[in-house]
């Protein structure tokens, strides 16, 4: 018997960039049909997730500061124990590339964003340039 199909998607905030994600929410959803996903998010946003119909769970991080060594360790703990086979990284900032740093040595998910190395870059040069909808699509 497979298991089901783990799905991270990262969306840490701002309320306008979290609510311009619902495309890009529910077209993962519609991909991934019998996935389990989860979404990770920072606290105001876990209740308008819950609702969306979207996730399947919700993890709720925090911002560790670059000297908060535990709370990394704690993060990359629950991130690999999530065993995900993909992550969409839909926050794509230094911040959030550096979370599929954490699963060093590997093995790393197929990974969709920004971060160096990852399976399925954006390589856009133009992305910094472009509306959140526009380089969503």
């Amino acid at each position: 018997m497979s298991r089901t199909t783990g799905i991270l998607v990262i969306k840490l905030g701002a309320l306008g960039d979290f609510v311009q994600a619902l495309g890009p929410f529910a077209a993962i959803r519609r991909h991934h049909r019998d996935a389990h996903i989860t979404l990770l998010t920072t606290a105001p946003f876990v209740r308008f997730a819950e609702r969306s119909g979207y996730f399947d769970s919700v993890w709720v991080t925090t911002r560790p500061g670059p000297s908060q060594w535990k709370a990394w360790l704690d993060l990359r703990r629950k991130l690999k124990s999530g065993r995900f086979d993909r992550v969409y990284d839909l926050q794509t900032s230094n911040r959030s590339s550096f979370l599929y740093h954490l699963y060093w040595p590997g093995p790393y998910p197929e990974w969709s964003g920004i971060a160096r190395g990852c399976s399925h870059p954006h390589a856009n040069l133009g992305r910094d340039f472009m509306h959140t909808l526009e380089r969503q699509a």
